[in-house]
């Protein structure tokens, strides 16, 4: 059974992962659809409840994907008013 955390990031950290992940064109945003869905569904990420989470923690949080390879990769909600990061994880044992 895996069971999924919802884990605060390093927000500079991340903000340097994320302008890596845009340079190399591997930043997803919602607007992508096709590629949006494929990813959220093949990672079992309930979109509706973490957005809630993220939201009762901090205001004006954004979804975006990275799909770099490493430790990087993965699902966030942000938000730069508040400079707070949160991630999707899923643990598969």
């Amino acid at each position: 059974m895996s069971r999924v955390r919802i884990v605060e990031k390093n927000y500079s950290e991340f903000m340097t992962a994320l302008r890596a992940a845009t340079d190399s064109g591997n930043k997803l945003e919602p607007v992508d659809k096709a590629r949006w869905k494929e990813f959220v569904a093949e990672h079992r990420i309930q979109e509706a409840a973490f957005r809630s989470i993220a939201n009762k923690k901090y205001e004006g949080m954004k979804p975006v994907v990275l799909e770099e390879d490493g430790s990087w990769q993965g699902y966030y909600m942000y938000t730069t008013d508040e400079e707070a990061v949160l991630k999707w994880e899923r643990d598969d044992a």
